[in-house]
C-alpha cells in the first residue's frame, strides 16, 4: 500500500515538473519571438529612414539640376531676343536692296550694309545633349517637354549651321570681297580693342561694307540670285526660332512651378 501511494505521488511530481518545463519553453519561444520581430521592425525602421535620406538626396540634386537648366533657358531666351532683332535688320536691308535692284527705286538711307554678311553667335546653352539628361528628371511632363524642346533646338541648330551659315561663309562674303566691297581700311578704326569677340563700335561715316557700292552692285542680276537664296535661308531659320522661343518660354514656367514643390 505504502509503496502504491509513493508511485502516485512521484507521478504527480514529474507531471508538475513537466508542465513547469513546458511553460518556461512557451515563454521562451514567446521571448525570441518578440526578439525577431523588434529587429525586423528595426530593420524596416533603418531602411525606411535610408529611403527618406536617399529621396531627399535625390530631389535636393534633381531641385539643382531643374535649377540649372531654368538659368540657362533664361539665358538662351536672350540670346533668342537678339536673333530675332538681327533677324529683323537684316530682313529689312535685303527688302530695300531688293526695293533698289528690282523695282528701281531711289531710297534716302539703307540699313547699316555690314549686315548683308551678318552671321550669328549660335550656341544654346540647352542643346540636344541635354535630351539624354532629361532622362533623369522624375516629373513626366517636365522630362517631356525638355526632350521636345531640345529636339526643336537640334533642328532649328541644323537650319542655321547646314544652310544659312554655309551660304554666309561659303557664297556671300567671297562674293562681297571679290566684288570688293569691303572698306579694308576701316577695319582696325571700327573693332572694339575691349573685347574679343568681333564686336564693332558704332561710328558715324565708316562701315566695313561700302554703301555705295553694294547699293549698284544690288542692281545686278547676279546679286539679287544670292539675295533670293540668303532671305529664304533667313527665312527659314527665323521659322525654326519661333517655335523654339514660345516653346521656351512654355518651360520656364512649367520649371518654375516644379521647383515650388521641392
Amino acid at each position: 500500500m505504502i509503496k502504491f501511494f509513493r508511485k502516485i505521488r512521484q507521478n504527480l511530481l514529474m507531471e508538475n515538473l513537466s508542465a513547469e518545463q513546458a511553460g518556461k519553453t512557451s515563454k521562451y519561444f514567446k521571448y525570441a519571438i518578440g526578439e525577431i520581430v523588434l529587429v525586423v521592425i528595426g530593420i524596416l525602421i533603418a531602411l525606411q529612414i535610408n529611403n527618406w535620406n536617399e529621396n531627399r538626396k535625390s530631389n535636393k540634386i534633381e531641385k539643382e539640376f531643374l535649377s540649372n537648366i531654368y538659368n540657362d533657358l533664361v539665358i538662351d531666351s536672350i540670346q533668342f531676343t537678339y536673333y530675332i532683332e538681327t533677324f529683323k535688320s537684316v530682313e529689312k536691308l535685303h527688302f530695300q536692296l531688293y526695293q533698289i535692284g528690282i523695282n528701281n527705286e531711289v531710297l534716302d538711307s539703307i540699313n547699316e550694309p555690314a549686315l548683308i554678311r551678318r552671321s550669328l553667335y549660335f550656341k544654346q546653352l540647352i542643346d540636344k545633349d541635354f535630351k539624354e539628361k532629361a532622362f533623369s528628371i522624375s516629373n513626366t511632363k517636365v522630362r517631356k517637354a525638355l526632350i521636345a524642346y531640345t529636339q526643336l533646338v537640334a533642328d532649328m541648330e541644323t537650319s542655321y549651321k547646314q544652310e544659312l551659315e554655309r551660304i554666309i561663309s561659303d557664297d556671300l562674303r567671297p562674293y562681297l570681297g571679290i566684288k570688293k566691297l569691303y572698306n579694308t581700311k576701316n577695319l582696325f578704326k571700327l573693332k572694339d580693342k575691349f573685347f574679343n569677340d568681333y564686336t564693332f563700335k558704332i561710328v558715324n561715316g565708316l562701315n566695313l561694307v561700302d554703301k555705295n557700292k553694294l547699293i549698284e552692285l544690288s542692281k545686278t542680276d547676279e546679286f539679287q540670285q544670292i539675295l533670293f537664296e540668303i532671305n529664304l535661308k533667313w527665312n527659314e531659320f527665323h521659322s525654326r526660332l519661333l517655335p523654339v522661343i514660345r516653346e521656351n518660354d512654355k518651360l520656364r514656367v512649367l520649371i518654375k512651378s516644379e521647383l515650388n514643390n521641392y
